[in-house]
């Protein structure tokens, strides 16, 4: 007779007409028995893994034009805000008599969904995409810009600190027939994409198409002045 008791085996026998003293022996494991456990360990594995492997999505401004301070405004001489722009874009006041100074200057936020992998898939190839088009022709009224660079850092702003990854383009758009210096900065930060332009020309007469376009480090400088600010916009 066999009787299964926890897990042992009883074997209860008589042989020759003598009491066969009871043995233990190990009960065999069924494949139930050893199958069970490694489900349940791989399922605790993955409900440990979660959350480490999803985060919270940055947010952005709800109004891009409330990003940059007072001082750095004043400082660049912006001081119009066009709101009915889906970025937001200021523009200087470049007076009614020549010389002419334009400046302007754009802040773009784009956010991917709310909760993203650690890798941030979407914004990484949102990103990627994007340096790839504008390392080639960033604008239909430009050409293949003059200047084009991976960066490590913008203004006070670093990156693997403040951003993750960076890129920068310089460039002149002609747009009926007026030349202007253009610039354009794109930092990715976890789920988030944001796109800083700043452009202008110096118009020596009351005609757009005398206009001289600003070079590569005026544009450079209007970007490094509010970096700091449009990034650590990003919450």
């Amino acid at each position: 007779m066999v009787k299964r008791l926890l897990g042992v085996v009883l074997v209860v026998g008589v042989a020759g007409g003598c009491g066969v003293v009871p043995t233990a022996q190990p009960a065999p494991a069924s494949p139930t028995e050893v199958a069970l456990p490694l489900r349940e360990s791989a399922s605790a594995m993955e409900s440990a893994a979660t959350p480490s492997e999803e985060r919270a999505g940055y947010e952005v401004p709800d109004d891009p034009c409330r990003v940059l301070s007072a001082a750095t405004r004043s400082r660049l001489g912006m001081k119009k805000a066009d709101r009915f722009d889906p970025a937001c874009k200021w523009s200087n006041d470049p007076g009614s008599a020549p010389p002419l100074r334009i400046r302007d200057l754009k802040i773009f936020y784009e956010a991917g969904p709310a909760r993203m992998n650690s890798t941030d898939t979407y914004a990484k190839m949102t990103f990627a995409r994007k340096s790839k088009n504008d390392y080639r022709q960033p604008s239909e009224f430009a050409s293949t810009p003059s200047v084009k660079r991976a960066i490590k850092q913008v203004g006070s702003a670093k990156a693997g600190e403040h951003f993750d990854e960076g890129y920068y383009v310089y460039y002149v758009t002609t747009i009926a027939g007026a030349r202007q210096g253009e610039g354009k900065t794109v930092l990715r930060k976890g789920n988030v994409i944001v796109t800083i332009i700043a452009r202008g020309a110096d118009i020596p007469t009351r005609t757009v198409r005398d206009g001289n376009p600003i070079g590569d480090a005026v544009v450079q400088a209007m970007i490094d002045a509010v970096a700091a600010e449009v990034v650590a916009a990003i919450r």
